[in-house]
């Protein structure tokens, strides 16, 4: 399943697909969401990005520039 739209709300991201259901809700702490794609999701959390999958599980990271 894809992901359509990424919403930050308090300190948690929703993260849903495109037809507007729930797939997982991901804790920010401290961080701030950087964007998303069809497949990933993009917080920076200090000096890097971490980079997460639509089942909620870090993929990669990467410094923040």
């Amino acid at each position: 399943m894809a992901i359509a739209n990424a919403v930050v709300k308090g300190t948690m991201i929703y993260i849903y697909d495109e037809k507007g259901k729930l797939i997982r809700q991901l804790g920010m702490a401290g961080g701030t969401l950087v964007g998303f794609t069809a497949t990933t999701v993009s917080i920076k959390k200090g000096s890097h990005i971490l980079i997460y999958n639509e089942q909620g599980k870090q993929t990669g990271t990467m410094p923040a520039r």
